[in-house]
């Protein structure tokens, strides 16, 4: 899933709005954690994430952090696999500029290469990466500025997915333009609208989105 080329990216100012306030900071490379390790997780109450869905609904976590191979281990491993069905909507999770779309892929076609994505970029450099849309979802334009909680487009089963679902990661960095490749890392999240999870969003588990 990290090794598509086919995307499109735009140059931005970085002038997010919403939640995302503040001074741009550059952060400086981190060394890589042995794949088998997931700590580091931030205060939840002062997360600046909230669930990528909408207040009310409640998914299941299928894939967790440092979750059963082959997905998130190594440099994956702070990613999620949210089950949903097709045509969700998916919301922001935190606000930001809109840096990345791909959505011309048909749902099933199980290929890691032709995976709908969008891609956002925040104001301290991460960047939330949405992935496995369905075809023709986005519901965002390249450059747009988006407050959290903004509907971005609908989930899908495109891609090396696990069924319909919803893949959500945060990248410590930019990974050259593209922000893909082997020097990409995630970094550990927590959301500050759904019950505790110190240790991140848990395998097998079921989990609310509460008004924040």
């Amino acid at each position: 899933m990290y090794r598509t080329p086919l995307i499109l990216f735009y140059s931005v100012a970085l002038l997010c709005c919403g939640d995302d306030a503040g001074p741009v900071v550059n952060q400086p490379p981190e060394e890589p954690l042995p794949e088998d390790v997931c700590s580091g997780y931030p205060d939840q109450s002062s997360s600046p994430y909230v669930l990528p869905w909408e207040v009310g609904q409640s998914f299941l976590v299928v894939t967790g952090n440092c979750g059963l191979p082959p997905t998130h281990r190594g440099i994956a491993r702070y990613a999620y696999d949210i089950g949903m069905p097709i045509r969700t909507r998916v919301h922001a999770a935190r606000g930001g500029a809109v840096i990345g779309i791909e959505e011309r892929f048909t749902d099933g076609n199980n290929d890691p290469r032709d995976e709908n994505r969008i891609f956002i970029l925040h104001r301290d450099g991460t960047v939330a990466r949405y992935y496995h849309l369905t075809r023709w979802g986005a519901a965002v334009k390249l450059g747009q500025q988006l407050a959290q909680g903004e509907v971005i487009g609908l989930s899908g089963n495109t891609g090396s997915s696990v069924g319909p679902s919803l893949h959500f990661d945060v990248v410590r960095r930019s990974c050259g333009d593209e922000y893909f490749g082997p020097s990409c890392e995630t970094m550990p999240v927590t959301f500050r609208n759904t019950r505790p999870h110190p240790n991140g969003l848990e395998e097998s588990e079921v989990y609310r989105a509460e008004p924040f």
